[in-house]
């Protein structure tokens, strides 16, 4: 473990012997490295002896392993440095980036996950499955080019839940193949697997909703949850009496949609003062530009429109897919165990099984395991390492709300 993930992991579990930890954590969210930053790891790994202060060096660096590599040089190089932009996953910059390093299949993978802080290849998309062959195989890019030239794009489209192919299979088979000819004639023969993407996560993040959420006849956790346990994020009574009076409303009725409501329940923020959020139902405005919230955590943020659109099999962001699948691993994990002992409290050794269980889902789906140097996997293991994860995981979505608010005024708001 690295020092950077060696002082994440530390914080993650002493934050909470700070007399207030909403101040350090105002400080933790400012020490998360930037793109760049994991970048120039990187290239320190693999050759720059720079300086790592010179940016033109380090763009003139990569620009060079690029071109050596026939490797077409990112239009964004320089502003990866100067503008603190990102490298968009879902492009095939990445992959133009690992063949200019020379890197293997493992190497890609790391550098997917620990840099760009995604998921490693994606064997259902057909541009993917050629990167991996090909980083498999040590071929260079021309030779993927001359490929890709070969074979269908196919775009992902909606998951149906029936008769579905999982990734793992299909990398058996292309572990199979034993050349470029026969890879070519594999994907034109089977273009029909690849017309969707993370059947493992969409499965598994629609099991693990139907136990949270359940049915008439047959409650779910947060049902039960709520029944017996769960204390309502409620204004207090004067101010309630106060805001109602001042405006002269009557109480809105709260809208007939049971997923927003077991969303905001996960979250803590389910009661009247979230009320304003029903509007839209989206904690945006909450999230946006928070001061306890780092953009890369704020960025597909788990919400219900990305729910919503997964139970339904339509295709989401690798990001917003990782994130619910890490939140609803972990309510469930923690809310099965309150509700069978009428309380929050866990003992200290939940927090590894707790772990295990997420990165377990995390690995059959083809994420990267919960990484404390990731601004959204830090606040969940911070909540894990504490003596009661869900409570305070809500307390701090609470202090999340408290933060994007403006107290003195947040009862004449319309």
């Amino acid at each position: 473990m690295g020092k950077y993930t060696s002082f994440f992991e530390d914080k993650s579990i002493s934050i909470f012997d700070e007399d207030d930890y909403v101040e350090e954590l105002k400080r933790i969210v400012g020490d998360f490295r930037s793109f760049d930053e994991a970048l120039d790891s990187f290239i320190a790994e693999h050759g720059y002896d720079g300086n790592i202060k010179d940016v033109d060096a380090k763009v003139a660096f990569i620009s060079t392993k690029c071109k050596a590599a026939g490797v077409p040089v990112p239009r964004n190089l320089k502003k990866w440095y100067t503008e603190h932009k990102r490298m968009e996953r879902n492009s095939a910059i990445p992959f133009h980036i690992c063949f200019a390093f020379e890197l293997n299949v493992e190497e890609v993978n790391d550098f997917l996950r620990r840099i760009c802080l995604s998921r490693g290849f994606d064997c259902h998309s057909i541009e993917e499955v050629v990167y991996f062959y090909a980083f498999k195989n040590n071929l260079k890019y021309d030779v993927v080019q001359d490929i890709l030239s070969k074979v269908p794009a196919v775009k992902p489209d909606k998951l149906s839940y029936d008769n579905l192919l999982y990734t793992e299979l299909i990398v058996e088979e292309i572990d199979e193949i034993e050349s470029v000819e026969e890879l070519v004639q594999y994907l034109n023969d089977n273009e029909d697997k690849f017309g969707y993407n993370n059947a493992t996560a969409y499965v598994t993040i629609k099991t693990i909703w139907s136990k949270i959420s359940g049915n008439k006849e047959n409650p779910g956790e947060a049902a039960k949850e709520k029944k017996l346990m769960y204390e309502a994020f409620n204004k207090e009574d004067e101010a309630q009496e106060h805001y109602e009076t001042e405006k002269g409303r009557k109480e809105r009725k709260r809208m007939d949609d049971s997923i927003w409501e077991i969303y905001l329940q996960i979250l803590g923020l389910s009661g009247t003062y979230s009320a304003d959020f029903y509007k839209n139902r989206s904690l945006k405005t909450m999230l946006k530009g928070n001061e306890l919230l780092h953009p890369l955590a704020e960025d597909s943020f788990p919400d219900r429109d990305g729910l919503v659109k997964i139970l339904n099999g339509e295709h989401v962001s690798y990001e917003r897919v990782r994130k619910l699948l890490i939140l609803l691993n972990f309510y469930r994990y923690y809310v099965s165990r309150a509700i069978a002992k009428h309380s929050y409290e866990v003992d200290e050794d939940e927090a590894d099984r707790c772990i295990a269980s997420i990165d377990a889902n995390l690995d059959a789906s083809g994420y990267p395991a919960l990484y404390p140097g990731n601004p959204y996997d830090f606040l969940i293991l911070m909540a894990i390492k504490s003596t009661q994860p869900l409570n305070t995981f809500r307390e701090y979505m609470q202090e999340l709300f408290f933060e994007s608010v403006d107290l003195d005024s947040f009862y004449e708001m319309a």
